[in-house]
């Protein structure tokens, strides 16, 4: 997205232009849209659009850090609750939002793609940050916080995305534990582990 502006008219179209671009997403697949189909439905004219986005790429980028940023708050604190990732938030969030036409749009295709590459940067960063302060007193873990927090967060989505195709036969309690059990306990045994530079000191 070009520099974001949060006047209340650069607000407005940004507005206008993820209302259209979520409503095409009900009636068509992403690659058959274009930029003029997007237009036309935000009733925008070009030089506004490319005023706020280069291409219809952008667009649909912007929509889904807007959707991350309504759940990064939340997310945030939920992991300090309850610690490394705040994998049931996440998993009770999908199931609310699971049957709304919205989500279901945007989780087609090529879209659903760049959902899942920009929600695991996110969980990385979350995972890496909460680590590094859990682990700060302590001496270096034997594998790489980074490397942690990139498996963790791979693994996490995995079976996220397993739930969702399944169309969510376990609740979000269930799941959690599931992860819980499949993933945690070798985070937790590396983690007290010294790192290979502290074992031969």
């Amino acid at each position: 997205m070009k520099q974001e502006k949060h006047d209340r008219r650069s607000l407005r179209t940004r507005h206008l232009v993820h209302s259209a671009l979520m409503e095409l997403l009900l009636e068509k697949r992403y690659e058959a849209i274009t930029v003029r189909d997007i237009l036309n439905r935000a009733g925008i004219g070009s030089s506004t659009f490319y005023a706020h986005y280069f291409d219809k790429e952008d667009v649909r980028t912007d929509v889904i850090e807007h959707m991350l940023e309504q759940l990064l708050p939340s997310m945030v604190q939920k992991t300090v609750e309850q610690g490394v990732l705040p994998s049931l938030e996440i998993f009770r969030q999908i199931q609310e939002h699971s049957q709304h036409r919205h989500f279901q749009a945007l989780m087609r295709g090529h879209a659903e793609e760049r959902i899942w590459e920009v929600l695991q940067t996110r969980l990385s960063t979350i995972i890496e940050q909460t680590l590094a302060s859990a682990n700060a007193k302590k001496n270096a873990p034997s594998v790489p916080l980074e490397v942690v927090a990139s498996y963790l967060s791979g693994a996490f989505l995995h079976l996220l995305k397993w739930w969702i195709k399944a169309e969510i036969p376990y609740s979000p309690e269930r799941m959690d534990e599931i992860f819980q059990q499949l993933a945690l306990p070798g985070v937790w045994t590396i983690l007290e582990r010294k790192g290979v530079h502290d074992s031969r000191a």
